[in-house]
């Protein structure tokens, strides 16, 4: 039991660091455009707080690209099925 405990949690810790990875290569160029702009309009680099909020703006708009379109395949398969 504890041998798959420890099984699972490096798995778990595998696909985080993959995820990481994913997020922050899809959000560099969105980070690079915000920081220049910052820097220019503030003179000061962007905080941590405000790369995460750019990564979390990256994520839920690569979802929305993701998720419309699958769910407008999944009712047009529904629709089929009630009108087939």
């Amino acid at each position: 039991m504890n041998g798959k405990l420890k099984r699972l949690a490096a798995f778990q810790q595998a696909v985080q660091k993959k995820m990481d990875r994913l997020i922050d290569r899809l959000s560099r160029n969105a980070i690079e455009q915000e920081e220049r702009k910052y820097e220019l309009l503030y003179g000061k680099p962007l905080s941590e707080k405000e790369r995460i909020e750019i990564k979390k703006g990256v994520v839920v708009r690569y979802a929305f690209l993701l998720a419309v379109p699958v769910l407008v395949l999944l009712l047009t398969l529904m629709n089929r099925g009630v009108m087939g």
